[in-house]
């Protein structure tokens, strides 16, 4: 009986943490934007060569770029056995922008330099004001990390 008792609360456990498990996929953090458009960029940090410590960034376009955007179905790996959702290529400047991309979940993968780089996107609804394309920048710096900017109006 004991034994029987233990077997149904393990049963129950198991169910609620699978029923309480979140529709979208798990990924740490979700940069979450109206529109999946901007530009594609490299960052470097060039030391000062008269203040030890200090850096300055040079950022420049990263063109002729390959970007995919692959549907994020819920407890799925990016990108094995997910759809592609749209492609996009940066022009000369580094811009782009996907077109028909419906409210959800995306994994955004850039390919440039002969690398990879991957980016957990939501597309929904923002509380503030959405930045415009020109106001957006997919930022690739020296590490290879890849991250997600905005330019505050008028800068």
């Amino acid at each position: 009986m004991l034994k029987m008792r233990a077997i149904l609360i393990f049963v129950l456990a198991s169910a609620s943490v699978t029923l309480s498990s979140s529709a979208h996929p798990q990924v740490e953090t979700w940069e979450l934007v109206a529109k999946l458009c901007g530009r594609l960029q490299h960052s470097n940090r060039i030391p000062h060569k008269n203040i030890p410590g200090q850096f300055s960034e040079k950022i420049s376009p990263i063109k002729d770029a390959k970007l995919v955007a692959y549907e994020a179905p819920s407890n799925s790996v990016c990108c094995s056995n997910t759809r592609v959702a749209g492609e996009a290529t940066t022009n000369k400047n580094g811009n782009f922008e996907f077109k028909g991309l419906t409210k959800g979940y995306y994994w955004l993968v850039a390919r440039a330099d002969d690398r990879e780089y991957r980016m957990s996107i939501r597309i929904g609804q923002l509380q503030d004001k959405q930045p415009v394309c020109s106001e957006m920048s997919f930022e690739i710096d020296a590490s290879g990390e890849f991250a997600l900017h905005f330019r505050a109006p008028g800068r």
